[in-house]
């Protein structure tokens, strides 16, 4: 194996890999990744036969590729998930309106979900309504309260908590300007003009972390890890990024987290879940989708970890 800092690594195939693996043994004797920073230049290679297979491939490519017979395209779920953060406590200005639960519950419903799943993710993305991705363990999709997309109940929500007229406030993201912006747009129609703040992810998450962040647009991907513990557990357990700070939630992930009794991580994390549903700490979105294309010679798979197993690929 051979690693180029910037370029690409490359392997080749162990011949005495034990033949009892549970993987069993990889099929393709070559492996050459190369770091190509550019889409479309990654595109022109692909379609040129100088790449055999790509990755990140937008919606908008995904679909124009799609009518090139040598090659293959594939949409995986992923274990991504897009949310918004509120600013419950209200750190980021003493008259915040996020501190007014109507307000937060009104946000959730003024978002048009699967709009932005099918429409600007695509692919295999699915609407969201649980701070977890719904396959890991523990997450409970039931525990939600569904917040279905109704402007007029947003509206009237807003109302209620004393903004008829709506009001101002500001939107942090560092990632997915597209979908930001459509989000934007939702909150406008109920009233909420969102100003956006896009920064650099790091400086994002000092502002975040200080407390100064009125709404965010955030992802998280859990490590690939397939436990609830890695997503609400790391959003809501009293950490650095855990801005809402709720003792009762987080007192039901520390036992999730630790018990060795499945039903009982189970229980507590429907408890934490709900809690956070109820309350509208988050408006949680979507969760994201993987293009792929390849060529059509190439048997691959993709799996919602975004691992991309090449040992179980194999030429046709």
């Amino acid at each position: 194996m051979s690693v180029v800092a910037g370029e690409g690594v490359s392997m080749e195939i162990n011949k005495d890999y034990f033949a009892d693996s549970p993987q069993g043994k990889p099929h393709i004797a070559h492996l050459k990744f190369r770091v190509i920073p550019d889409a479309e230049t990654r595109l022109a290679e692909l379609m040129t036969g100088g790449i055999d297979w790509a990755w990140r491939v937008t919606s908008d490519q995904a679909v124009d590729l799609k009518g090139i017979p040598n090659l293959t395209v594939t949409s995986g779920e992923t274990m991504r998930i897009g949310f918004l953060i509120l600013d419950a406590r209200g750190t980021s200005s003493e008259n915040s309106p996020m501190k007014q639960l109507k307000v937060r519950q009104a946000i959730n419903h003024a978002i048009n979900r699967n709009a932005l799943a099918t429409q600007l993710v695509g692919g295999e993305a699915k609407p969201l309504q649980v701070a977890c991705y719904p396959a890991q363990f523990g997450c409970d999709t039931s525990a939600a309260t569904v917040y279905n997309y109704d402007p007029a109940k947003a509206r009237a929500l807003l109302a209620e908590a004393g903004y008829p007229n709506g009001f101002e406030t500001e939107i942090f993201a560092y990632r997915d300007r597209d979908y930001v912006e459509a989000i934007i747009g939702n909150l406008r129609a109920v009233g909420i003009n969102a100003k956006l703040r896009f920064l650099k992810y790091a400086a994002l998450r000092d502002q975040q972390r200080g407390g100064k962040v009125p709404m965010s647009f955030q992802a998280w991907g859990s490590f690939s890890i397939l436990d609830t513990s890695a997503s609400a557990g790391t959003w809501f357990k009293g950490n650095p990024d855990d801005n809402i700070k709720d003792p009762q939630v987080q007192g039901w992930l520390q036992t999730a987290d630790n018990d060795l009794d499945p039903q009982v991580r189970k229980d507590n994390y429907r408890k934490a879940l709900q809690r956070i549903s109820e309350q509208a700490y988050w408006a949680p979105l979507f969760n994201y989708s993987m293009n792929y294309a390849y060529t059509a010679e190439l048997a691959f798979k993709p799996y919602p970890d975004e691992l991309p197993r090449f040992v179980q690929s194999s030429w046709k």
